[in-house]
This record gives C-alpha cells, structure tokens and sequence, in this order.
C-alpha cells in the first residue's frame, strides 16, 4: 500500500505523545489517541461518513463499527512499534495484550455478508501482525520499509488487507468518494508496509 520511510517513520513514533500507553486492554481509545497515531505513522485518516453513504441503514452501520476496530487496531500498531523502536518489553507486553482483545472482539462481531468478508480478513492480518511484533519480546525491531518488507507475516498481512480494501470497493461501489477514501485509509494505516 503505502511506502514508508524509517527516517520519516521512526521519527515521529520516537516523538509522538503516549499514544494509548496506559490504554486497557478492552478500551475503545480515545479520539485523540486515534488522532495521535495516525499522526505517529504518519498517514492521513478520512472518517467514514455514514450519513452521506448510499448503503443500507445496517451495512452503514456495519461499516463504522468496522472501521471502529480498525482505529484500534492503528493504535496497537503504533503502541507496538514505539515498543519495539524503545526496546520496552512491559509496552510491547501491553500492546500484545491489546492485540488479543481486539482480534477476539472483531472475531466475535457479527457484521452483515457485504463486510464479513473483509472483517475475516482483517483478523488474519491482525493476527500477523501481533505474531510479527511478538517475534522479538525484548524489542528491537526494525520498521524501515526495506528490512520490513521482506519480512513473510508483514508481507501477508498487507496482501489480506489490500483484499479486504478491493471487497469493499466491490460490496460498495455508489459510496461517495470520502468514503471510499475512508476504505483506503483505514486499511493502509493498519498495513505496516
């Protein structure tokens, strides 16, 4: 999806506020800790707008619920990266326990057939992810995109998000387009490439 630079990226994770440090496992993060991540990757981040979507009362809400957990799921990326990046095993412990809830909670979500799909799929890659950044416990992984990128759980993760991004294009294709915008940036956020 989007490339990432590790000057550009270890920079503002070096910098950037607690972002959901003292965060509880099962919390729903705050609108600022959201805003603090995503400038923390740094990635744009367009919210769904579901009073301008031509979709069903339902999948609407189906997608803001969705788009809910993959926020969350934003802020353990960043939690485990600054982690990682600070070799601090007790935040990394924090972030992976944060993995967990969010992946059972979006497993257990039941969502209509036009996003289930997706949802199944951001799972997986959620669950890649958490493998990835728990790979090393002690720290000290590396986020430049050229280290990264050739590293198989990253890899796969981000090829189940791509998916997940072109279901919904194809589940929602009269979405106006900062909508679909919203589909594209909460799916790259979440991609560590």
């Amino acid at each position: 999806m989007r490339a990432l630079h590790s000057l550009l990226l270890l920079l503002p994770l070096a910098l950037a506020p607690d972002v959901a440090s003292a965060m509880d496992v099962a919390q729903v993060p705050t609108a600022a800790e959201v805003a603090n991540a995503y400038a923390a990757i740094p990635h744009q981040r367009t919210q769904f707008d579901a009073s301008s979507s031509t979709a069903a009362a339902a999948q609407k809400a189906n997608l803001a619920r969705l788009f809910a957990y993959t926020d969350r799921g934003v802020v353990l990326r960043v939690q485990g990266m600054k982690a990682h990046v600070a070799k601090d095993a007790a935040g990394l412990k924090r972030a992976m326990a944060g993995y967990e809830g969010l992946i059972a909670d979006l497993r257990n979500e039941r969502l209509s057939a036009e996003v289930a799909p997706a949802q199944a799929l951001i799972v997986e890659a959620l669950q890649l992810q958490q493998r990835h950044l728990r790979s090393r416990p002690e720290g000290g992984l590396v986020f430049a995109r050229e280290q990264i990128s050739t590293v198989s759980d990253v890899k796969e993760a981000s090829g189940k998000l791509i998916k997940a991004y072109n279901i919904l294009m194809r589940a929602f294709p009269g979405e106006p387009p900062r909508n679909k915008a919203s589909f594209y940036d909460h799916l790259c956020a979440l991609d560590f490439l």
